[in-house]
Parts: C-alpha cells; sequence; structure tokens
C-alpha cells in the first residue's frame, strides 16, 4: 500500500452506515459513531483499495463518490459505489454533484489526516466523481 495508513486485515467487511456525515450524532462529543472507521491517514491507496474490494460484490457499479466533510479536527469521508452515471440536464455536461441511478455506501472513514494525495485530488471540491 503506497500511503500505509490503514491495515486492511482489520477490517471485518465492506461498511455500508446509513447516515450521512452531516447527521453523525455522536460527533458532538468529539468522537466518530461506532459506523466510523477511524484511521489516522486516509490517502488515495486506501479509497481505491476499497473500490476495488466493494466492486467484486457490486459488479454493476458504473462509478463511484468520496465525499469530504471537516469535523472540528477529523474528516468524515464516505466511499460510494454508484449504479449510474452523472446525468445532463439536457446537454452534453452532467449538473456538478448529481447522480442518477441507487448508489450505495460502501465505507465511512473519520481521519485525523488526509494524505497529500487525497488532498491535491479533492482540490477545492469537497465530492469527486469517479467513473
Amino acid at each position: 500500500m503506497a500511503s500505509g495508513s490503514h491495515d486492511y486485515r482489520t477490517v471485518p467487511g465492506l461498511h455500508t452506515a446509513g447516515m450521512s456525515p452531516g447527521t453523525d450524532p455522536a460527533i458532538d462529543d468529539g468522537k466518530p459513531s461506532p459506523d466510523w472507521e477511524l484511521v489516522e491517514t486516509l490517502g488515495v491507496a486506501d479509497i481505491v483499495m476499497v473500490i476495488l474490494a466493494a466492486r467484486k460484490t457490486m459488479p454493476s457499479a458504473t462509478a463511484a463518490t468520496v465525499s469530504r466533510e471537516r469535523r472540528g479536527d477529523v474528516f468524515h469521508v464516505r466511499v460510494s459505489l454508484l449504479d449510474g452515471l452523472p446525468s445532463p440536464p439536457g446537454g452534453d455536461r452532467p449538473e456538478p454533484g448529481r447522480i442518477d441511478g441507487p448508489g450505495q455506501s460502501i465505507a465511512d472513514f473519520a481521519a485525523r489526516r488526509l494524505g497529500q494525495d487525497l488532498v491535491d485530488a479533492f482540490g477545492n471540491k469537497d465530492v469527486i466523481i469517479l467513473k
């Protein structure tokens, strides 16, 4: 693993928490809910490995989203697989952030730091769509 920040052997399966990062009830006490996997540093390699593992059980997925939200000194990062591609609202270009088709959350991370590669991938946006 390039970032060395995540030990996949400790992950018993994919995380499929049903709540959004903005509604995490335990964030007020400074700790993520048990559904969020706490990691020290999260990088692009960690995200790619989660997506590749999930594609085995969801081969119909055509895209993925990675979203981040800063909560105090922790980044909440959610990875989802999507059954549909971004859809154009009448033109050739998709509306930013709009996805048609059902999706499934496959991983929720609470990271103390984002690796520079992931920071660079996000740039000034909080959502990345991978097709």
